[in-house]
């Protein structure tokens, strides 16, 4: 439960990084957009960015069941509307790639994802062909001069490019962390694996002194007091007796002290 738990918090932190880069690229490239009268191309990026913004909100708050795949869904259908509003020339559709790019390292590459990941990339690939193959190089929503598709096209091309290279890094550096973990939860195993193997050692010990170590003070003891009883007239014998059993009695202090001393150093552990 608490590896579950931890790499759900890992892939909504990847997520909320990704959403981040992605907020600021889209951002800017809408306010260029509207810099060049481009209104609706730049309203939608807005939505977007409002839309990203707001899924990220509910996922601070802890409604994180669909939230991988309402980002997905959000992405499709807003790259679809722009590149609608756009036409192909503009090369808004590239933006797919790194989504599609982006999705192993936003999920985590864990095995219960596995799944996911691929329904994801399959709605992206789709959405992609779609897009290709039925959008026209022009836009039929706006007027866009052929000087704009050209700057269009080389910015978002960058915008690209550099959404790639960010989200390569962001995913490299938490599979470096994960790495980092597992190896530290492999450690700490063996750390725990080798604390019991001396706690079973101890026990045994333990064992061992209490069935063998302390019997033999006992044995003597018992021993000598029952030849007490029939010497009892014999001062000599009785003061042999004695001496047997005072030296038997210390032995078997010295032994219950051992296994007091064994006994807490195990608890101590």
């Amino acid at each position: 439960m608490k590896s579950i738990n931890s790499n759900k918090r890992a892939a909504s932190k990847r997520l909320f990084l990704f959403a981040i880069v992605a907020l600021v690229i889209i951002l800017g490239i809408g306010m260029v957009n509207h810099s060049r009268g481009l209104v609706v191309s730049a309203t939608l990026l807005y939505c977007f960015a409002g839309v990203i913004a707001f899924i990220m909100y509910l996922d601070f708050l802890g409604y994180t069941r669909f939230i991988n795949a309402a980002v997905v869904i959000t992405v499709n259908v807003f790259l679809t509307l722009i590149t609608l509003a756009e036409g192909l020339e503009t090369g808004g559709f590239l933006f797919i790639i790194p989504t599609i790019f982006a999705l192993v390292f936003m999920l985590g590459n864990t095995r219960e994802y596995k799944l996911e990941v691929i329904l994801y990339f399959i709605i992206n690939v789709t959405t992609f062909a779609l897009l290709v193959l039925l959008v026209p190089q022009k836009s039929n929503w706006q007027l866009i001069s052929d000087a704009i598709y050209r700057t269009m096209f080389v910015t978002n091309t960058i915008a690209v490019v550099l959404l790639c290279a960010v989200f390569a890094y962001i995913g490299i550096y938490f599979e470096r962390q994960v790495y980092a973990r597992l190896v530290d939860e492999r450690n700490k195993a063996k750390q725990q694996e080798e604390m019991i193997r001396e706690q079973n050692a101890h026990l045994r010990d333990i064992a061992f002194m209490s069935s063998h170590t302390v019997r033999a003070p006992l044995s003597n003891i018992l021993g000598l007091a029952s030849l007490m009883n029939h010497t009892h007239d014999d001062l000599e014998s009785n003061l042999f007796v004695i001496n047997g059993i005072q030296s038997s009695a210390k032995e078997l202090d010295m032994v219950i002290h051992g296994i007091v001393a064994k006994t807490g150093s195990l608890i101590n552990k």
